[in-house]
């Protein structure tokens, strides 16, 4: 785990680099840091969830406001603001949950084409360090929060209530959730609900073109095909999410291939097919040879999925997310009659339908729009709504009826 989440940081922080860097005449971006407060609840995660007062975090922000119409995936996504933010979050009940914080990487999107009055949609997605954690035996009632570190994922809707040339003045809300991936049981995850008020202080005053309209540069439309590759290998335990069992961690592997469309050289639409295969459904076959798998425990330890899905290109990196149907995957039964205690629709669910939500972050940057790249990603994989692992992935995109004209035209 501690792994994958040095290589989650790497990535979003080398990402953060790229997306700051190659200034010129026309770029008016700058450079903020932001104080925040929020306080809210922290939601049960289970029927004997322990009693839980207000939770409050107080965060700070370093970015900067893409104010740069030579950059076509700033100009498509509205000048949006990139950055970083370190927090510590006091959950309620120091005693059971402890105290989080969180490095988290983020990109917030202004709704509108002003600076003034404006909602901004924030999305962030890092890692976070524990001070409390599930213990069998000193910490049995912690079961939403079974490791050090877990994955941290942030979407936050901000008004600006002030706007001056030195700062903002912001309120808000939104929704917090820590999971570590499955990677550590037990892992029935946090997730809070809070408001927030914070000042975004620019480190050089804004000027009236901050404050007009935005002048956009018109983004060509265009639609290009690709084709892409990936394999990766993620880490998980086996059991139920509140009941641990031998804290042994194994591999899932997994080869993808798949294809679609990106409009603009912004946007990525796609489907394709996924095979996977659970070293510990494996082992659990040999060692207790359970009826119905025995006889195939590699056919009966794999899985076989058709997804579609979304991608939102900006620059060298990318948000990513993936509906999968499942076709095979013959363990699940066995899995969940074990493991799990789901109602006949939840396992349904579960059964069916495969998800995924991560970053990639590519070598080239797609704004360049390069026939051939490739990409190194970190994700979530879930059975619906229930994480199933984490992964890191490797792949190769190539796009056809490439063109690297720049992606805009005349201002309008």
């Amino acid at each position: 785990m501690k792994k994958n989440i040095l290589i989650i940081l790497s990535l979003f922080l080398f990402s953060i680099q790229c997306l700051a860097k190659e200034l010129d005449d026309k770029d008016r971006s700058v450079f903020f840091f932001q104080p925040e407060f929020l306080v809210g609840k922290t939601l049960p995660a289970h029927s004997n969830f322990p009693e839980t007062r207000l939770q409050t975090v107080f965060a700070l922000s370093f970015g900067k406001y893409m104010y740069n119409p030579e950059k076509s995936w700033a100009v498509y996504y509205n000048y949006p603001a990139v950055g970083i933010t370190f927090s510590k979050a006091s959950l309620g009940n120091d005693g059971t949950l402890g105290n989080a914080y969180t490095l988290m990487p983020f990109i917030s999107f202004n709704t509108s084409k002003k600076l003034r009055h404006s909602f901004h949609i924030k999305l962030g997605l890092g890692a976070s360090y524990f001070t409390h954690h599930f213990d069998k035996y000193e910490n049995p009632d912690n079961k939403a929060i079974g490791s050090t570190f877990t994955w941290t994922f942030q979407a936050a809707l901000h008004f600006n209530l002030i706007a001056s040339k030195h700062f903002l003045l912001n309120i808000g809300g939104g929704f917090i959730h820590h999971s570590n991936g499955h990677t550590q049981l037990p892992n029935l995850g946090l997730n809070s609900l809070l408001a927030s008020i914070s000042a975004v202080v620019f480190l050089s005053p804004l000027d009236d073109y901050h404050f007009k309209k935005y002048e956009k540069p018109r983004i060509k439309k265009s639609k290009q095909f690709f084709i892409e590759l990936r394999n990766g290998i993620g880490i998980h335990e086996l059991g139920d999410t509140d009941t641990p069992l031998a804290r042994v961690k194994k591999s899932v592997f997994s080869a993808s291939f798949g294809g679609g469309i990106i409009f603009k050289q912004m946007v990525k639409i796609k489907a394709g097919f996924t095979y996977r295969f659970y070293s510990h459904y494996y082992n659990f076959i040999l060692e207790n040879e359970p009826e119905n798998y025995v006889d195939y425990p590699v056919l009966n330890s794999s899985n076989l999925f058709i997804y579609g899905g979304f991608e939102f290109l900006i620059g060298h990196f990318s948000i990513d997310a993936e509906l999968g149907l499942n076709i095979f995957k013959p363990f699940y039964k066995e899995h969940s009659s074990r493991f799990e205690n789901d109602g006949k629709f939840s396992y349904t669910l579960k059964r069916v339908f495969a998800t995924r939500l991560g970053l990639r972050f590519y070598a080239i940057s797609t704004a360049k729009n390069p026939p051939n790249n490739v990409f190194i990603g970190a994700h979530i994989n879930a059975n619906m709504g229930q994480a199933d692992f984490s992964e890191v992935s490797v792949g190769f995109v190539h796009v056809f009826n490439n063109s690297r004209s720049p992606n805009r035209s005349a201002t309008h």
